[in-house]
C-alpha cells in the first residue's frame, strides 16, 4: 500500500505545514468512518495516498516501506539480512 505523510504533501503540493496536516486528519477521519478503526491512532501520521488524491484531485506520489512492509524499511536503513 502506498502512503504519504505531511512532509511528503508539503514537498509535493507546496502547502504549508498547517494546511499538510489537515489533510492528513481528514484523511484519516476519512479511513475511520470507512471502518477503519486502525486510524483513530493520534500518532499515526500516514495514511494511503489514494485518498488524498481523491480530496485534492491531484496525483501525488506515495511511498512504500512504512506501513505493513518490514522490509523495504530495513533495506532503506542499510540492515543486512
Amino acid at each position: 500500500m502506498l502512503t504519504i505523510n505531511k512532509r511528503e504533501i508539503m514537498e509535493q503540493t507546496g502547502f504549508t505545514e498547517s494546511v499538510a496536516g489537515r489533510i492528513v486528519r481528514e484523511a484519516k477521519q476519512i479511513m475511520v468512518n470507512d471502518g477503519y478503526s486502525f486510524y483513530a491512532n493520534k500518532r499515526l501520521n500516514r495514511v494511503p495516498v489514494e485518498v488524498v488524491n481523491k480530496m485534492l484531485a491531484i496525483e501525488l506520489q506515495g511511498s512504500e516501506g512504512y506501513i505493513g512492509n518490514v522490509q523495504a524499511e530495513r533495506k532503506s536503513m542499510g540492515v543486512q539480512n
